[in-house]
C-alpha cells in the first residue's frame, strides 16, 4: 500500500515510491542498517519520518555518486568523512577506467586483426573486376595491369590478391596469367 501513515510520516511503499526506488530496496537498506523506520503504523506498517526521508535522499545521492553500500553507512554514521571515502572511490574509478581502456586497446587490436583477414574485405574480387568494367578495361587490358602490377611489385601484388580473400589457387593462377598469355585465371580481375 503506497500511501502515506498520516502526520507526515510515510508508508515504506510511499518512500520507495519518493525516491523512484523498489520497496525491496528499502527493505534491504533497513536490514544494513543504512535506513531504519521511524516506527510502526496501529496495521503494522513501516512508517518513515522527513528525517528517515532526508536520510534516503543523502543514501541516494552517494549511490549515484558510485559508493558502495559499506561506505555510505560509514559516511552516514560519522565514522569516515565525506571527502575520504570519495577520495577512496575516485582511486577505484580510475582503477576501473584503466581497465577499460585496456580492454578497449584489445577490442581495437582484434578489430584490426579482423579487418586484415581474408575475406573480410569491403573489396572483393567481384567488386575490382567490376570497377575495370566501368573504366572500361577489357579483359585483355585487365591482364595487362595484373602483369604490370606482378612485374614491377609482385611482393604487393600477392598482398592485393591476399586482400581480396582469394585462396591460394586462385592467386597462382592470377600471377601465372598476368605473366603468361597462354595460361588463363578462373575469372580475370
Amino acid at each position: 500500500m503506497a500511501t502515506s501513515a498520516g502526520n507526515g510520516a510515510l508508508t515504506v511503499s510511499a518512500l520507495a515510491k519518493k525516491f523512484g526506488l523498489a520497496r525491496s530496496t528499502l527493505l534491504h537498506y533497513h536490514r544494513l542498517h543504512l535506513l531504519k523506520p521511524t516506527g510502526r503504523s496501529a496495521a503494522g506498517y513501516r512508517i518513515y519520518d522527513a528525517r528517515s526521508a532526508a536520510r534516503l535522499g543523502r543514501i541516494v545521492e552517494l549511490r549515484r555518486a558510485g559508493l558502495p553500500l559499506r561506505a555510505i553507512r560509514r559516511v552516514l554514521d560519522s565514522q569516515t568523512p565525506l571527502a575520504e571515502v570519495l577520495q577512496e572511490q575516485i582511486g577505484a574509478v580510475n582503477r576501473q577506467l584503466a581497465s577499460l581502456r585496456t580492454q578497449q586497446r584489445v577490442m581495437l587490436s582484434l578489430l584490426d586483426l579482423t579487418a586484415r583477414r581474408p575475406g573480410k574485405r569491403t573489396l572483393s574480387k567481384e567488386t575490382w573486376t567490376q570497377m575495370f568494367q566501368a573504366i572500361g578495361l577489357t579483359d585483355e587490358e585487365m591482364r595487362q595491369w595484373h602483369a604490370n602490377f606482378e612485374k614491377n611489385m609482385p611482393d604487393a601484388h600477392l598482398d592485393f590478391l591476399h586482400s581480396l580473400g582469394l585462396g591460394p589457387e586462385e592467386i597462382q593462377r592470377i600471377r601465372a596469367w598476368s605473366v603468361d598469355d597462354s595460361a588463363a585465371p578462373a575469372a580475370p580481375g
